[in-house]
């Protein structure tokens, strides 16, 4: 992988985990807790969602080996988990495909939310799932692997700071910036996730190509 791939997949990973969407998720599911004690679920989340999507990048693959499932049938799937959540970032929404009202209302009486539903199915969701594995499809090597897993690091590390400063950034931001951000990120990933359906649709019918 060139630099270009590694800021693209940076970038379009860093759209689907969907950090401002999980800023007033977390400031819900924290609001009985003091500023330490949310900042402190921040870095819980953060370090989850780097465990979660590093083993993804690793292991994913091979389970859809396991299974036999062609990655062709793969990316028409995550196309249209991607689609799904950027129609609903686009009307500044959370995906249900994200977490349902019956697991939000669920964890608001949990301890910790930093696990579930924060890292996930929040964060680190099927769209992000999908993303990785298809990537460490198409990039097959070991040293790509590690570039991917710096990536997603990356991309945790971003969400830690983030939701570390989630009180500030919520009223700097307010509902419309939120808003603002989602519909752009949305708009972005909508064309991500077009990419991703007409790649895969390509590949489980060839004769489409010629």
């Amino acid at each position: 992988m060139d630099l270009s791939e590694l800021v693209n997949f940076f970038i379009s990973l860093f759209i689907i985990c969907n950090p401002l969407a999980a800023l007033p998720a977390l400031l819900r599911l924290t609001q009985d807790q003091t500023l330490e004690q949310k900042r402190k679920t921040g870095i819980t989340t953060a370090f989850s969602v780097a465990i979660i999507l590093i083993i993804v990048t690793w292991v994913g693959g091979p389970i859809l080996q396991l299974l036999s499932i062609r990655i062709p049938a793969f990316q028409v799937a995550g196309g249209l988990i991607i689609l799904i959540m950027a129609l609903s970032m686009l009307n500044a929404k959370q995906s249900r495909m994200k977490q349902t009202l019956a697991e939000e209302e669920e964890a608001i009486d949990q301890r910790s939310v930093a696990i579930i539903p924060l890292a996930m199915p929040l964060i680190a969701g099927p769209g992000a799932m999908s993303m990785i594995i298809v990537h460490t499809h198409e990039y097959p090597h070991i040293e790509n692997t590690i570039y991917l897993s710096i990536c997603a690091f990356l991309v945790a590390l971003a969400m830690g700071i983030i939701l570390y400063f989630a009180n500030s950034l919520e009223r700097l931001l307010g509902k419309v910036g939120i808003n603002v951000f989602n519909r752009l990120g949305g708009l972005l990933l909508a064309a991500i996730a077009i990419e991703s359906l007409a790649t895969g649709i390509a590949g489980l019918f060839p004769f489409l190509n010629k």
